[in-house]
């Protein structure tokens, strides 16, 4: 009976353990480097547009980057863009951007506030040239130049 018992169990296991499959392993994809996203006065100093620069470090083109970016004043509240009743501004960069291109791009009378003090980079949203879409955030952005940040 012992000798049935063990047999059993042993033949229930393999069982199981054949039917087990394995997790596909996630993909971990680079970070991607922002080096400034800076407040950009106008010459009649009634706005305040957007500088970004931006590098494509990964290993295949993209077609556009669209950045979300929110404006902070003095008193550290957000300010609204001119255009829409978002909190945040959506600009957009036509490419294509090859790995390894950087680009540096200015948007101007994005917020009619003159009080802006800093511009936060909450995410980047990447459309490839095949049309699959990455949205990137939080520890994937990585600032390679010191400057004023929002905290």
């Amino acid at each position: 009976m012992k000798l049935w018992k063990c047999a059993t169990f042993s033949i229930v296991a393999l069982t199981l353990a054949g039917c087990a499959q394995k997790k596909p392993v996630a993909k971990v994809y680079p970070p991607l480097i922002i080096a400034d996203a800076i407040p950009l006065v106008s010459s009649t100093k009634r706005s305040i547009g957007v500088t970004v620069n931006f590098e494509n470090i990964a290993d295949a083109d993209y077609s556009y980057a669209r950045f979300k970016l929110t404006a902070y004043n003095s008193a550290g509240n957000s300010v609204k863009p001119k255009k829409g009743v978002r909190e945040s501004a959506y600009v957009r960069l036509a490419g294509p951007i090859a790995p390894g291109q950087s680009k540096i791009s200015t948007w101007k009378n994005t917020w009619a506030n003159k009080d802006i003090q800093c511009i936060s980079l909450d995410e980047v949203e990447l459309i490839f040239n095949d049309g699959s879409v990455e949205t990137v955030k939080d520890g994937r952005i990585i600032n390679k130049v010191a400057g004023p940040r929002c905290l």
